[in-house]
């Protein structure tokens, strides 16, 4: 369980953590969601994000979210293999880091099912573990348990908890299983997560109204139960479609690859959000 006798620690340097604990005073956070971004190599769908997120937010967004499915991994086509998978993240990699994004406080990640696992044949082409080390710069400031999910990040006011929701079961369904569910219920206990306004991240939605049978969170009612009246926002994707719903008392907001999700965020209650559509000036 993910307590303070099993905490790993961080991936950085005592800097990293030192700085995100003088951030906790900041007045408001702005952080910018988007999944299903399916990259392939000629996309500049990223950059277009990046680009959109400087002119939204004049003082600039503090945190961007990538909910999952970054790349487009699209079994029988010519040239799927795991290589070419690490040719579309290192194309990511560059586009962050054009833009100054690419470091764990200023960027999270969460894999989604195209990124790791498609229809059950595919499942030692990634694993969730490499897809997390592909992006380890990401993962300096985060706080991981023995299996590295789900993690924990405190970026100012904010404690974000990144899930891998990924199946390794026949289609696009998602899974969290018990250890994770109860691993997340640990954060959610810890004096320096309550404190802040926590906010989950996964790839699936947990919402009943998107349980379409191949993309359905499995375990969806386990998951809300054990968050229900803990959590300020759940942070999803999968669908392809934006929009704030509520579910079982959980404020769940779907983002999607053209429309940004801007959260401003001024205490543990005060969460303002807004819909801005991708500014489309490479592609």
């Amino acid at each position: 369980m993910f307590g303070k006798n099993c905490l790993l620690g961080n991936f950085g340097s005592s800097r990293v953590r030192l700085r995100q604990e003088i951030n906790v005073m900041k007045k408001q956070t702005y952080l910018a969601t988007v999944s299903d971004l399916h990259l392939d190599q000629d996309s500049n769908r990223l950059r277009d994000v990046l680009w959109s997120c400087e002119e939204y937010v004049e003082s600039g967004v503090d945190h961007l979210i990538l909910g999952g499915d970054l790349v487009s991994r699209i079994p029988f086509r010519r040239g799927f293999t795991k290589k070419g998978s690490s040719v579309l993240f290192a194309k990511a990699k560059q586009d962050l880091k054009a833009y100054g994004f690419y470091n764990s406080l200023a960027t999270s990640i969460v894999p989604g099912n195209h990124d790791l696992h498609l229809l059950g044949i595919f499942r030692e082409q990634i694993s969730a573990t490499g897809f997390l080390k592909h992006f380890e710069k990401l993962h300096e400031s985060a706080m991981v348990t023995e299996c590295y999910y789900p993690w924990v990040k405190l970026i100012g006011p904010v404690a974000l908890i990144g899930i891998n929701s990924t199946s390794k079961s026949l289609g696009a369904t998602g899974y969290i299983g018990n250890r994770q569910i109860q691993e997340i219920s640990d954060i959610l206990d810890r004096t320096d997560v309550r404190m802040r306004c926590p906010v989950l991240i996964l790839h699936h939605s947990p919402l009943k109204r998107f349980k379409r049978r191949l993309k359905r969170l499995r375990d969806s009612e386990q998951f809300l139960k054990a968050i229900r009246g803990r959590v300020s926002v759940v942070l999803c994707g999968h669908t392809h479609a934006h929009g704030a719903y509520r579910e079982q008392g959980v404020r769940v907001i779907h983002c999607s690859k053209d429309v940004i999700a801007l959260l401003r965020i001024e205490g543990k209650d005060k969460i303002h959000l807004s819909f801005r559509s991708v500014r489309y000036e490479y592609t």
